[in-house]
């Protein structure tokens, strides 16, 4: 069966959705949530003894320290999350094909965490922020980037008997 999953976030929160050949509905297989994305720099940092750090507050500076902000870190710890598990869930043959949508930004961000098997088999982005549409009209939408085209599915279904999922582009 072709398969198609789509991956639709922000920097903070996600939704995974699942289409099924020959079935246009839309199924959620998993919602997900990172709240540090969204929080305060100087909620994220802290000093060894648990106490706020101060931004600026000194003229020397560590050339250790990370050249990104606190939040930008956090952004990058969720994009790790999901392109983990949308890696897993590829080598687990849970899906022929996948859509990301996300803001430009976090796209470009979470398409570096993208192994290459996994960007084989990424069929569209979409550098939109699309997570407060509901169900419907995110299916409405996105029809034409989410379709398996004809021409392609007998060519799916033959690469996953084969055992060569990564046959079509």
């Amino acid at each position: 069966m072709n398969t198609v999953w789509v991956l639709v976030c922000d920097a903070a929160r996600g939704r995974l959705f699942e289409i099924r050949e020959n079935d246009p509905s839309w199924h959620v297989i998993e919602t997900f949530s990172h709240p540090e994305s969204r929080s305060k720099a100087a909620e994220l940092v802290t000093d060894h003894m648990g106490h706020n750090s101060s931004e600026g507050g000194s003229v020397h500076h560590n050339a250790l320290a990370p050249t990104s902000s606190p939040k930008e870190v956090e952004k990058g710890h969720f994009g790790h999350t999901l392109a983990a598990l949308l890696d897993q869930a590829m080598r687990s043959r849970r899906f022929h094909r996948w859509v990301l949508i996300a803001p430009a930004h976090f796209l470009g961000m979470l398409k570096n965490e993208l192994t290459v098997e996994l960007t084989k088999h990424l069929m569209a982005s979409v550098d939109k922020d699309l997570t407060n549409l509901d169900l419907h009209q995110l299916a409405e939408r996105l029809r034409d980037v989410v379709c398996i085209p004809p021409d392609q599915r007998e060519a799916l279904r033959q690469a996953d008997k084969h055992g060569h999922r990564g046959a079509i582009q």
